[in-house]
């Protein structure tokens, strides 16, 4: 709001006694509001490829990956729109309909089982979500001003963090119930945010009360002109839209070359017809103007600074997207965090709960076992126990991200995780190991291509010990311990829960333990499939049969457990969104203080610094080292220490620049500027999202050079401060830049 007054340096206890009872009130909704959209968004992945049998939609990686990206990008797109109805129509308003939207989507987002529908109910959510945005964000610009805005942006920005680090716990939790409870528990979050607008929240817009209201159309032209005209707003969206479908990846749309002859021919054909029209006409003051259909008006940009603010701003939310959208990737893949497990374990033991290490380290049990089954069966010539249906996901689902690509069985020596040596002992294993005759044997290729998907079921371990591991299983059971039946037992039951059937007790559960015994004994680890259907006829559970899939999943437990359970223990990582979380926890303990000690400084420097020091920080893993399977994972302790340098850096660079936009906003389109401010956030997603795909498969997947790709991430941060200082010193009046660099 540029015409606050200059408001004398306050202490902090002072500056927060500062606050309106509405900045209060706008931060507990931003709390409730990220917690319903973290408390899906966060187990999302899973939700829509998880199998249908266990409650998920069953929808493809392919499929999730055109939701997670078309929903957040129209998300940021519309808040340009909806900020410029809350600031005609009110915030109280918008804010009702976004809640009553967000109890109706999401709860919608549970019922709707095929992909069109359940897009339309991700959709409805985008859209709420939209409407709130630029309101709340709008309320914190409207209550503080230029003497206490610093700290105030600052604890809504720890605000955010604080419900985008407890919707997700929330979230994993009832999960363990049903999925239903995720949707249920995501509208009451909402419903909870109508209550306190209903009750507490007090408006603080004005137009809506003046008798001086705009027109729908006059809304509607005000909210283009922030930028230019309907013609330039036309073209700029049409190469939005464009980038987006690019970012879907389809075979008739790339990047390079439809995406890139499409916009560059729109935009030519865009330039030629503005030469037939009268020069001028463009600028609604221009009397070549007056008069003409929009159509019929040159592109005209009329705030130029504030278009290249959004443009540069970009580059900061494509490489924050990073830290969430690669980070999960190259941890899971790449940094060995053992020493976390252990001193989790150390702390568990001491508390009495040593079963907590699953919650900060969940290995992916069943899908680890049928992978291990796969490579011993196929040492020995042996078909599959059962046709594989939803007891072994392909590698990476459970983490959400893909599976990392195979070398070709044929060149497995320039697989960049091993030596020459690693080659040469693989092929002597895997030579040692396969039966005499066996068709399609074991190959090292095989091992590798294993070795990588256990990473996925958050395992490390190398491929030679894997093979050493095959090699250990015994063809022959001669005995059976009580609690490895046990194990079995739960197995199979957690299997039938999650699809809602009743599981094994009492009776049933012993003859099924039995049975399971009996039948081990006899045939080993290589049961065939017709020796486990044989099985399942003699263990049903009352009136219902069990599935032979959800059978196997025992026959596994009891042929492989004993044999490799140790190793696989050993080799145990922490969920790789643990890892992530650490930016969010920093941000949570830190932000408040860090804002409060910026205050002195003004928005540019605040700004340029914090870029800097996040570059240094996403700049760090490229000093880790480590391979993919090799011995040595990267150093868990640099990576720990770049993401919180980094979120030092994205304390002072993200809350700061919307502090900015709040500070330069007319005082009645405050929501109409901070919804052109998450133009540039949808930007830095779009981009975001392209260049991760781009850098991570072919440096670090292929190349296995993660280090180049943090480089390159930590050099679009850096760059982007420098082309703030040029814009400060260039782009920005003289007066205007000796303003946000001098205090």
């Amino acid at each position: 709001m540029s015409d606050s007054p200059t408001q004398p340096k306050q202490g902090f206890f002072a500056t927060i006694g500062s606050f309106p009872s509405a900045f209060w009130v706008a931060n507990t909704m931003e709390i409730f509001e990220r917690m319903a959209w973290y408390g899906f968004f966060a187990v999302s992945s899973l939700y829509i490829t998880g199998p249908k049998e266990t409650g998920g939609l069953g929808f493809t990686s392919e499929e999730r990956g055109q939701l997670q990206a078309i929903v957040p990008f129209i998300l940021y797109l519309l808040p340009v729109v909806t900020g410029a109805l809350a600031d005609r129509y009110g915030y109280k308003k918008l804010f009702i309909i976004a809640y009553v939207g967000m109890i109706l989507s999401y709860y919608g987002l549970g019922q709707f089982k095929t992909f069109p529908t359940f897009l339309a109910a991700f959709l409805c959510v985008a859209v709420a979500a939209a409407i709130f945005k630029p309101v709340v964000v709008g309320t914190v610009a409207r209550v503080t001003n230029e003497g206490n805005s610093r700290l105030g942006f600052g604890v809504f920005y720890m605000m955010v963090n604080v419900g985008g680090f407890v919707g997700p716990l929330v979230a994993g939790a009832v999960r363990g119930i049903s999925w239903k409870y995720v949707f249920i528990a995501c509208s009451a979050w909402a419903a909870v945010n109508l209550l306190i607008v209903l009750i507490f929240y007090r408006d603080p817009s004005t137009e809506s009360k003046s008798a001086n209201k705009r027109s729908l159309k006059q809304v509607g032209y005000d909210m283009v002109e922030v930028l230019g005209n309907l013609r330039f707003g036309i073209t700029v969206f049409v190469v939005l839209i464009a980038l987006m479908v690019a970012n879907q990846e389809m075979e008739n749309f790339q990047f390079f070359p439809h995406c890139t002859i499409f916009i560059g021919v729109w935009l030519a054909l865009n330039f030629l017809f503005d030469a037939t029209l009268p020069a001028g006409s463009g600028n609604p003051n221009h009397p070549a103007s007056h008069g003409r259909p929009f159509i019929l008006k040159r592109m005209h940009c009329s705030n130029w600074r504030f278009a290249l603010f959004l443009l540069i701003m970009s580059g900061f939310w494509t490489s924050f997207n990073q830290i969430f959208i690669t980070m999960p990737e190259y941890v899971r893949d790449y940094v060995d965090t053992k020493p976390m497990v252990d001193a989790g374990r150390t702390v568990f033991d001491k508390l009495g709960h040593p079963e907590w290490i699953d919650g900060l380290a969940a290995i992916e049990e069943t899908e680890l076992l049928a992978e291990f089954d796969t490579l011993f069966r196929q040492s020995q010539g042996a078909a599959p126990l059962v046709a594989d249906k939803d007891d072994a996901k392909k590698a990476g689902e459970a983490d959400q991200t893909e599976t990392p690509k195979e070398t070709p069985p044929e060149d497995i020596s320039s697989e960049p995780s091993l030596s020459d040596e690693d080659v040469q002992k693989l092929k002597s294993l895997t030579a040692s190991l396969n039966e005499a005759g066996v068709s399609d044997p074991l190959t090292p290729h095989d091992l590798v291509s294993a070795a990588k998907k256990l990473l996925g079921y958050k395992v490390r371990v190398q491929a030679i010990e894997l093979g050493q591991l095959v090699g250990a299983v015994p063809h022959t059971i001669t005995d059976i311990d009580a609690e490895l039946l046990d194990t079995a037992l739960a197995t199979a039951n957690k299997r039938l829960e999650a699809r809602g059937k009743k599981p094994y007790e009492a009776t049933a559960a012993d003859t099924y333990k039995n049975e399971l015994r009996t039948s081990m004994l006899e045939h080993g680890p290589l049961m065939t499939e017709a020796q486990l259907k044989a099985l399942a006829d003699r263990v049903p559970n009352g009136d219902q049969a069990i599935p032979a899939e959800v059978l196997a999943l025992s026959v596994r437990d009891v042929a492989y457990r004993p044999t490799i359970w140790d190793r696989m223990d050993e080799g145990r990582q922490v969920n790789p969104e643990h890892i992530v979380n650490i930016d969010t926890l920093s941000i949570i303990l830190l932000q408040v203080l860090i804002s409060f000690m910026m205050g002195r400084f003004h928005q540019f420097t605040t700004m340029i610094v914090g870029m800097v020091i996040a570059a240094v920080g996403i700049g760090l893993p490229a000093i880790a080292g480590g391979t993919m399977i090799g011995p040595i994972g990267a150093i868990l302790i640099v990576v720990i220490v770049g993401l919180v340098t980094f979120a030092i850096g994205e304390m002072m660079a993200s809350p700061t620049s919307q502090e900015y936009v709040g500070r330069i906003a007319p005082r009645d389109k405050v929501a109409l500027y901070m919804g052109y401010y998450f133009v540039a956030v949808a930007l830095g997603n779009l981009f975001g999202g392209i260049l991760s795909g781009q850098l991570y498969g072919k440096l670090a997947r292929d190349m296995q050079r993660p280090d180049l790709m943090w480089m390159a991430f930590g050099a679009i941060m850096l760059g982007t401060a420098v082309v703030f200082v040029l814009y400060n010193k260039l782009a920005l009046p003289k007066h205007a830049s000796d303003s946000m660099t001098v205090k």
